[in-house]
């Protein structure tokens, strides 16, 4: 996205009757303007008006908050292979990262990106979520086994680690029912795992894949991408109670639903397609509303800011695209090419700071890339 900033012009005025507009042409003592004194002083005092008035929309309007600019770039441990989600514990200040290409998960700090703890020997992992409630971690991990992995968020240890349904990939953390919901991507469904992750395990068929799971506090409910047999995909809610399918939504216009996000607001839910590579804004009221818009090739990873109403959305073509979520539809307010491997986003709300963890760097090693809206 190309930003044009308007600058007003400055001028100045001095004793030798000097009056400048910044680029235009100027006059001075020894070629002096055909005005009178009192001419010239009017002349000036009228750009000065104009400039100030100028300045005033300026400021007014405020600096565009885009391009992102560096922070730092930290080095990781591990291979230099694909990571996936990302979820930020606010109460220990640690960033979670799924290592996939890598069978591991890393956590760092989110202040400054140092590495707090790697757990290795996790297969494939993919989805995480951090249940600050309960103080969990849950990540999925798809291997040949299928699992849901268990960590305590305090000591980054494994509790354990229990079965799941084929290729889990989203999982999201119901606070209320202290149930973890988990979308098995091979089989199109989504298992409801209770005893935060400890419990019984159902599982409740959606279509012939899945993407991503969030819970909805609001509404006591799991809302799932679900892509079906024929079109259109559709946005499934379940409740965790019954396990049983609520409402389906119809995506038209949305090919691969797969990434996932609630509107702050609760009034609308935010779709990642990745086949026509669009981002969907669905309304969750009656009657239901949807907009697209373009972005990267392959969009995966959504996150969002809610103190500025900004939407991340993250490609597997390394292109970022940004929304202003305070305006109806959807709005771009920036598209920038991030790097060829930063297909996943994190933002820390506290500090607007924005993590793109790398496979490789300058040195062919993982680093975590932490960026800021250039007037945060």
């Amino acid at each position: 996205m190309t930003t044009v900033r308007t600058e007003a012009p400055s001028v100045r005025v001095s004793d030798e009757h000097f009056c400048r507009c910044e680029g235009g042409s100027e006059r001075t003592a020894e070629h002096p303007p055909r005005l009178t004194a009192a001419g010239r002083l009017a002349a000036c005092l009228l750009l000065a008006l104009l400039a100030a008035s100028c300045s005033g929309l300026t400021s007014s309007l405020g600096p565009p908050p885009f391009p992102l600019v560096l922070v730092s770039d930290v080095g990781l441990p591990g291979a230099a292979a694909r990571f996936d989600y990302q979820d930020i514990d606010v109460t220990h200040g640690h960033l979670v990262m799924s290592h996939m290409g890598d069978d591991s998960v890393v956590v760092v700090q989110v202040s400054d990106g140092s590495v707090v703890k790697v757990l290795p020997g996790i297969p494939v992992p993919r989805g995480v979520v951090v249940a600050d409630n309960v103080g969990r971690i849950f990540v999925t991990s798809t291997s040949t086994l299928n699992q849901l992995v268990i960590i305590d968020s305090t000591s980054l240890t494994e509790i354990a680690r229990v079965p799941t349904g084929n290729s889990p990939d989203g999982v999201g953390w119901d606070s209320v029912h202290q149930t973890v919901g988990v979308s098995d991507q091979g089989d199109g469904a989504i298992s409801l795992i209770a005893g935060s992750g400890s419990g019984v395990r159902t599982q409740v068929p959606l279509g012939i894949t899945v993407g991503n799971v969030v819970f909805d506090a609001a509404r006591a409910r799991f809302w799932v991408t679900v892509v079906n047999a024929a079109p259109p995909d559709q946005l499934v809610a379940v409740d965790p109670v019954t396990a049983s399918v609520i409402t389906r939504i119809d995506l038209p216009g949305c090919d691969g639903a797969h990434g996932l996000r609630l509107h702050p607001d609760g009034q609308s839910a935010l779709v990642a397609c990745e086949v026509n590579s669009v981002l969907a804004r669905v309304g969750l009221g009656t009657p239901t509303t949807i907009v697209t818009a373009p972005v990267g090739n392959a969009p995966d990873v959504l996150s969002i800011d809610p103190g500025h109403g900004w939407l991340y959305v993250a490609a597997e073509s390394g292109d970022l695209t940004v929304f202003d979520l305070g305006k109806p539809g959807l709005v771009n307010v920036d598209s920038e090419h991030v790097d060829n491997t930063a297909h996943t986003v994190a933002v820390d709300a506290a500090t607007h700071r924005v993590f793109f963890p790398l496979e490789a760097g300058p040195q062919a090693t993982p680093i975590l890339l932490i960026m800021r809206p250039a007037t945060n």
